[in-house]
């Protein structure tokens, strides 16, 4: 079997050494980038499967390593954290044969694979639903579902206290003389941290886009960072004695939390119900209801003040609806789509075709797909979600498609 294996690693090797990709025109390069998917797709499911019975047979012993994952990372030259992350996913497949067989056929990624596994290894029931969840959503809400599924199965109060427990900041220097920051804290805290950073990053990005410049949101990110240190410097260093100093401003940053009515009249949620910050994760009942009295919070109580009635025939969004399709659409709706910065509200149905700013006619966009519905013929389309879908809002659920092609149209 392994002679077998180690030939059709040696046929794949020679089969891409002898590739000259320079002269692949873009349809025979992006069906390379597909069949390099289905390589790397296979390629973590035999180091995921094959690391859980090393661990099983303790075949890293003896090897001078003090763990499975820190033997791993030694074996494959990747980081001690992708290490740990394979390791745990090896160890929760074991009690999910289904998961595990998606990941052997190559249905799952990887990345895939440990959102699933973190959801049905706590609520088993769940798996099925996550799995076909998987197939047409992106990770990141494929993780918002599977965090609801966690939140919905364990204790919210002791979660958070272990969270919080482990909560750390790290630092480094890299090889490359890179500074690199890592931090691990509750839900809460990150949003604050995310609710200081956004409206600075968000002004950061339009005065890139008036300059003509483009980078990477994460690459704002960091600016904002920079900025928001750079702010707090100064006030550290302004005079002190004998100088007049002006009252401390009120942040102008926003978190938006969702709870159901009944569970923040209960103080705790049970099963099927949310109480998360939008755009970060599910937070404990008590801790929203401690931060229901501090400064600029939005509070969008679910089965509360029913938004879907209110409409405005005008340009003019009313404010309580803004703050419904901006906690709605945290990212740009066009499937696939994970632009978070610089999202811009767009009707549906056009206005100047009657189209009012309602809850069902308004949607979130980035700038590029804006542009294109609005110009270039491209429209979305409701898609109705299947009763029982983990973690999907049916009007959230969109179609994005291209204009007709004249050409075929006869």
């Amino acid at each position: 079997m392994f002679d077998r294996l180690d030939q059709l690693t040696t046929e794949l090797e020679a089969c891409f050494a002898s590739m000259e990709v320079d002269c692949f025109d873009g349809a025979r390069a992006a069906r390379l980038v597909s069949c390099g998917e289905r390589v790397r797709r296979l390629g973590d499911a035999i180091r995921t499967i094959g690391v859980g019975q090393v661990e099983r047979t303790n075949g890293w012993r003896g090897q001078g390593a003090k763990s499975v994952a820190e033997w791993l990372s030694i074996e494959t030259d990747c980081a001690h954290y992708e290490a740990q992350s394979v390791v745990m996913l090896a160890g929760q497949l074991q009690h999910l044969p289904v998961t595990q067989a998606a990941l052997r056929s190559g249905q799952l990624s990887g990345t895939q694979a440990v959102e699933v596994a973190r959801g049905a290894i706590v609520a088993p029931n769940t798996e099925t639903q996550l799995l076909n969840l998987s197939k047409h959503v992106t990770v990141r809400d494929l993780r918002d579902a599977t965090s609801r599924v966690v939140a919905a199965a364990t204790n919210e109060a002791e979660r958070h206290r272990q969270v919080h427990k482990s909560r750390y900041l790290k630092s480094w220097i890299d090889l490359d003389g890179s500074f690199n920051l890592k931090a691990r804290m509750t839900a809460a805290n990150g949003a604050l941290v995310m609710a200081a950073l956004k409206p600075i990053q968000d002004e950061i990005f339009k005065s890139a886009r008036k300059s003509g410049a483009h980078e990477r949101p994460e690459a704002y990110g960091a600016d904002a960072l920079m900025a928001l240190c750079e702010k707090a410097n100064h006030a550290a260093s302004a005079p002190a004695a004998g100088a007049s100093r002006t009252k401390t401003t009120r942040s102008n940053a926003v978190m938006h939390i969702r709870v159901d009515i009944d569970a923040l009249k209960r103080g705790h949620t049970e099963h099927g119900e949310i109480c998360e910050i939008a755009g970060v994760g599910p937070i404990p009942v008590a801790t929203a209801t401690e931060y229901l009295g501090e400064a600029f919070l939005k509070l969008l109580v679910v089965d509360g003040v029913d938004i879907k009635t209110v409409a405005h025939m005008g340009r003019h969004i009313p404010a309580p609806l803004r703050t419904a399709v901006e906690e709605r659409d945290r990212v740009c709706q066009v499937p696939m789509c994970d632009m978070s910065v610089g999202l811009e509200i767009d009707h549906i149905k056009p206005f100047a075709e009657g189209g009012a700013a309602s809850l069902e006619n308004l949607v979130r966009l980035c700038k590029r797909h804006h542009l294109k519905k609005t110009h270039d013929g491209y429209r979305l389309i409701k898609v109705e979600a299947g009763e029982g879908e983990i973690g999907v809002e049916q009007e959230a659920r969109w179609d994005w498609r291209a204009p007709p092609d004249l050409r075929n149209t006869g």
